[in-house]
């Protein structure tokens, strides 16, 4: 049979050959690669709540779950359901093995579930279950709470997911706490009236904290002989608490200002002989590793600060020097400016190389255990000069008698006759360091160099880039002249203290009106200025600071401000000839209604605010038709009262009363906050910021010696009062 199998050819199967098709191995794709070449380890071992719900729903673990077991034996408790049977063997079970099923009304999410005994592997069910089960007039009910089992089963094994963030709650809805925040804050812009433009805050939050005590105060004893000297000058560092005052004997001691028990600010931290004369005024580098020295004796110092030795001599003045300050930004240090009362500003580079000087003695009570070798300083080089920086008019030459000019003290060498000297200098921020402003005794003009290119001529006259115009109450009156420049914290303002007790804000972004390529800070380094060029006119100033105990009544009443940093407010800090500081807030939200009165009412004919249409000239007061009567008077306290001002004026500010006996010149603030004052009556005293004791001095009285050696800013008898005792 077989044999006719094989011999009949319609029988047999055709071969399988090639059909066409061309067979290809199978092509991989992200998915089948990701799933098949993962590793392990990445694997996530968390299932997901999504991936968790499809398990619950697959067909073998419902059917699995809601398999109906043999009953137990009713001779048996209930709690040992689960217990295993002796007599069976565990060879003899055996797994429900996985098998398909399909869709069928027993499979219903109803039925029951069960448990699986971790000792012998069976499928039983659980203790609600098996109530259920024996009982059949329960089982609607077993079922419900089986359902409600399952679910917190579920949601156990299912990860943990974050709670959802809770929304805020508006300060319109947290009760008093939140509508005073909401009126310190001025509130938020939104529709109708809660939106307040101007918020009551009051100012004196940022000054009314301020206080001194007996342990805060240093007395400046003379290293010369018995006595005390005075100190001329004060200079804090600018990444520690120490602070350097400079005095009339030429000495620098560093006083630590931290308020710790282990060196009180009483005690002198380190101190040094720096000139034999006395030093008028102080800057560190921004490192802290130079300290820069003016001196009376006609000279300047650079000192390093690690072996408390000078490194370099500026010696190219003909007088005293008034000021002298470090470049900021990318010079390192190296780049700096000394004015003096010869009417000069020199400009000196570091890095140049000059002449050794021999005549520098060692300093003195150096202990010989150090053993270092001192190399001798060198020669300053200045790399640019500014020779009458502030020429008087024939105005200013008329006016000279009215007012007292810079006069020397005691222990300085006076300047030539003629000469008007510089009293102030101020580099601007980093970004515009090649900028310098300059302000002299004659007047309140302020001048704005470029130290890049002085001279726009060949006759090597010096030439400002921009010169603001005086107050106009000046011009009808005398002119003053300026003792001190500080800037705030972004460099948008520019403080100067005048003379006539005021001190005026400026607009640094206006020092030049009209085109100023030289204020530009896009595109890299701004341009020079060009040839023959003339000086532009500037800004006037925008307002002022006044207060009663206010009185500048000699060039060494300087001012100083606080950056705003590390949570702390911006404060601008003022002495005074009234025996005590000044401090004023610098936030102008808080006299917004004064600025915008008195804009509004302003005649911009006369301003000296106002922007002039005309071309660029040189600037030169104008001399009036009829000349007004000059009176010569000693009384400092009728000069505000007696200027016709048209700007506003801000009258905001707190004393820091009995901290001092006679007047306050120096001043500078640490880099945490706390102000250092230096006075007259040869006392260096350290401010910090406490509401608790501020509070406690100004209401606690004299009794048992309470506020003896002590100091606090007075803010006013109703800034004490409690809240419950207001009417």
């Amino acid at each position: 049979m077989a044999d006719d199998d094989m011999s009949n050819p319609h029988l047999l199967s055709p071969p399988r050959a090639n059909n066409g098709k061309e067979r290809r191995n199978p092509s991989i794709t992200p998915r089948k690669f990701r799933r098949f070449f993962t590793p392990r380890s990445r694997v996530p071992t968390r299932i997901s709540p999504a991936r968790q719900a499809l398990q619950d729903l697959a067909i073998p673990f419902v059917s699995n779950r809601y398999q109906t077991p043999a009953p137990s034996s009713p001779l048996l408790p209930s709690t040992k359901d689960h217990q295993r049977d002796e007599n069976i063997d565990d060879l003899d079970i055996r797994l429900p093995k996985r098998r398909k099923f399909q869709h069928t009304p027993d499979s219903s999410p109803c039925r029951p579930s069960l448990m699986t005994n971790p000792i012998d592997g069976r499928m039983s069910p659980s203790p609600s279950t098996r109530s259920a089960l024996l009982s059949p007039i329960r089982s609607l009910h077993s079922i419900q709470e089986n359902i409600d089992s399952d679910q917190e089963e579920s949601e156990d094994e299912l990860p943990s997911q974050p709670k959802p963030l809770k929304r805020l709650v508006p300060l319109t809805s947290r009760g008093f706490a939140g509508q005073l925040a909401q009126r310190q804050m001025g509130g938020m812009p939104r529709a109708g009236r809660s939106f307040m433009s101007f918020p009551t805050a009051d100012w004196r939050i940022h000054t009314a904290d301020f206080y001194s005590r007996p342990d805060d105060v240093h007395s400046c004893v003379s290293h010369d002989g018995p006595g005390r000297c005075i100190p001329f000058c004060a200079a804090a560092c600018h990444r520690n608490s120490l602070t350097a005052v400079g005095d009339e004997e030429g000495r620098v001691r560093l006083l630590e200002s931290s308020g710790g028990p282990a060196e009180p600010f009483s005690r002198i931290h380190l101190c040094f002989q720096a000139h034999s004369n006395a030093i008028i005024d102080l800057d560190f580098s921004d490192d802290d590793h130079r300290l820069a020295t003016a001196s009376g004796d006609q000279t300047g110092r650079v000192i390093d600060m690690m072996t408390q030795t000078p490194i370099s001599i500026l010696q190219h003045h003909t007088a005293s020097l008034k000021q002298v300050r470090f470049q900021p930004g990318k010079s390192n240090s190296s780049v700096l400016a000394t004015s003096s009362r010869d009417g000069s500003v020199q400009i000196w580079d570091l890095r140049c190389s000059g002449p050794l000087v021999q005549d520098i003695l060692a300093p003195q009570e150096r202990e010989t255990a150090l053993r270092f070798r001192r190399p001798l300083p060198k020669q300053g080089c200045a790399v640019n000069s500014l020779y009458h920086a502030h020429a008087r008019t024939s105005r200013q030459v008329q006016q000279a008698t009215a007012g007292q000019g810079d006069t020397p003290s005691r222990r300085e060498l006076p300047a030539r006759i003629g000469d008007v000297s510089v009293t102030a200098l101020q580099f601007l921020p980093e970004g515009q360091e090649h900028l310098l402003l300059t302000a002299c005794e004659a007047d309140a003009s302020i001048k704005l160099w470029d130290i890049r290119s002085i001279h726009s001529s060949r006759q090597k006259v010096p030439s400002a880039l921009s010169a603001t115009t005086p107050p106009s109450s000046h011009l009808n009156w005398r002119p003053f002249g300026i003792s001190s420049l500080s800037l705030n914290t972004d460099g948008s303002r520019l403080y100067a203290l005048c003379k006539d007790n005021t001190v005026y804000a400026y607009s640094t972004a206006h020092l030049i009106l009209g085109h100023a390529p030289e204020l530009s800070t896009r595109n890299g380094e701004p341009p020079r200025r060009r040839h023959n060029a003339v000086t532009h006119q500037g800004l006037g100033p925008l307002y002022g600071f006044r207060h009663p105990s206010l009185h500048a009544s000699s060039f060494y009443v300087k001012c100083a401000v606080r950056p705003e940093r590390d949570g702390r407010s911006e404060v601008l800090a003022v002495g005074s000839s009234d025996n005590c500081a000044i401090l004023f807030p610098t936030q102008e939200r808080y006299f917004r209604d004064e600025l915008s009165g008195a804009m509004s009412a302003l005649n911009l004919e006369n301003s000296t605010i106002a922007t002039s249409n005309q071309q660029p000239t040189a600037i030169a007061p104008v001399e009036p038709t009829v000349r007004r009567p000059l009176f010569r008077t000693n009384s400092t306290v009728a000069i505000s009262a007696r200027l016709n001002d048209d700007i506003p004026i801000v009258k905001m500010g707190t004393p820091l009363v009995r901290g001092h006996e006679s007047e306050v010149g120096a001043l500078t603030w640490t880099n945490e906050g706390k102000l250092v004052t230096a006075g007259d009556d040869y006392l260096i005293r350290c401010w910090s910021e406490g509401r608790e004791h501020a509070e406690d001095l100004r209401t606690g009285g004299e009794g048992e010696g309470r506020r003896w050696g002590c100091g606090w800013a007075e803010v006013g008898e109703d800034w004490d009062v409690p809240d419950d005792d207001e009417d």
